[in-house]
């Protein structure tokens, strides 16, 4: 008998004195993973519950199915008064996903879909490749050693020091006079260490080491993607973050960080080109340090991290293992094909800007980074992830080289590291 698991999304009904009150969309697919064969059926009984789980028996709401874009499959408007559970029977003849939404007509949904996948490893991207990606790549590797010396700057950091770990604060220089900074915890005692290389999901950054990625016995390198030196407090690291968002969009006519560059016509504009590079030559001055083992280097990133994980390991490729949770960046431009991208950052460009951004967006796209990696890769990711989609993800972890991958989906997650937290991965990283 199939097991199954129920999906819950947040509801809001205002009552008449304007205080919120909670309720909840739920689908229950009857796949415990949700995931089908392409030309499957997937039944899913939807309801709305109060915090407590019961049955909400007033207002109206409309449920409906789309493509994983805009085309919608399925739809139904029911009154809660008569009927508290409808059916949705849904199938797909290609491999993807179907969409499923809630949406009240007179009580205030929090919209959050859930997802039904048919043919997960049949997914593929649909972004295309260039035929020379990896000449590019291997080509700028090249030319920022020759052109730019790496100047390492290694600095004590004893505030951020703890039991059994001295951490550093370091930097490394890449292209257009600009740096990389990071932070690095190393073992006190003596000997080789294993290494564990993070980069941190979007946003401000870190301005010290974070918990969820340093180990007591492990040298840890965390990278940030921001191109301003280190920051001693939160405060100042999201003011120094606040300046550089505005400098860059008065630069660039877009609003988020994540899109600068793509418009202007050249490939190495991208805010992302220089600091891919500069994390690339940083993993390999740290992989002859003589305080490491090199052959027990492991990745751990999720989001924007997860994105940077498949640059890296592509582009280092000497990775033991790499362990990435729902990485943004991948397949840009699924969107040009009928399916919801995997990242946002060139669908969401302006009219004007769109047009150029696409030429060069190929060339950052993780899913053809992915074809380059041997590594052994495990991936996580929640089937509600609308921030780095998920068949965009799939599509990556499908695109990987690496004979030994393996892929978590958590029925009901949504962004974020669940996938990872509360299955094996970490576990198999960690385990020599």
């Amino acid at each position: 008998m199939k097991k199954t698991v129920t999906t819950t999304i947040a509801l809001l009904l205002l009552g008449t004195a304007g205080a919120e009150t909670v309720f909840y969309a739920k689908f229950r697919p009857d796949s415990s993973n949700h995931q089908y064969p392409v030309g499957g059926k997937a039944v899913v009984e939807a309801c709305v519950t109060d915090k407590s789980g019961n049955i909400q028996k007033k207002g109206t709401v409309e449920a409906w199915a789309d493509d994983g874009w805009t085309n919608v499959v399925w739809r139904c408007t029911i009154n809660l008064a008569t009927e508290q559970t409808v059916r949705m029977e849904l199938s797909r003849s290609t491999p993807g996903s179907l969409r499923l939404w809630m949406r009240g007509k007179d009580i205030q949904v929090h919209e959050r879909p859930e997802r039904v996948l048919f043919g997960v490893a049949d997914i593929k991207p649909l972004t295309p490749c260039p035929a020379d990606f990896e000449e590019y790549w291997r080509g700028e590797q090249k030319r920022l050693e020759r052109e730019v010396p790496i100047a390492v700057e290694k600095t004590p950091a004893p505030d951020l020091s703890t039991d059994g770990l001295e951490a550093f604060r370091v930097s490394f220089a890449t292209f257009g006079g600009k740096r990389v900074y990071g932070f690095l915890m190393v073992p006190q005692e003596k000997g080789r260490h294993p290494v564990i290389v993070n980069v941190p999901g979007a946003g401000p950054g870190v301005w010290k080491p974070r918990g969820r990625v340093v180990r007591p016995g492990y040298v840890t390198l965390i990278m940030n993607v921001h191109d301003f030196p280190h920051c001693r407090t939160e405060r100042e690291q999201k003011a120094r973050y606040n300046e550089m968002m505005a400098r860059l969009s008065a630069e660039s006519g877009e609003p988020k960080y994540q899109r600068y560059g793509f418009a202007s016509g050249h490939r190495e504009a991208p805010i992302y080109h220089d600091t891919i590079l500069g994390m690339a030559r940083a993993i390999e001055w740290l992989a002859n340090e003589p305080y490491v083992d090199p052959a027990r280097f492991l990745y751990l990133g999720g989001s924007q991290g997860g994105g940077y994980g498949i640059y890296l390991t592509a582009l280092w490729g000497k990775f033991a293992k790499s362990c990435i949770a729902c990485p943004n960046m991948c397949d840009m431009l699924a969107y040009k094909f009928g399916r919801q991208p995997g990242s946002e950052h060139i669908q969401d460009q302006t009219d004007a800007h769109r047009p150029v951004a696409e030429k060069a967006a190929p060339y950052y796209d993780a899913c053809n980074f992915a074809r380059l990696i041997q590594t052994p890769v495990r991936m996580g990711y929640g089937t509600m992830d609308d921030n780095c989609q998920t068949v965009g993800g799939i599509a990556a972890f499908n695109s990987l080289a690496s004979k030994d991958k393996k892929l978590a989906l958590l029925p009901g997650a949504g962004h974020g590291w669940r996938a990872i937290d509360e299955t094996d991965l970490k576990g198999w990283l960690f385990n020599r």
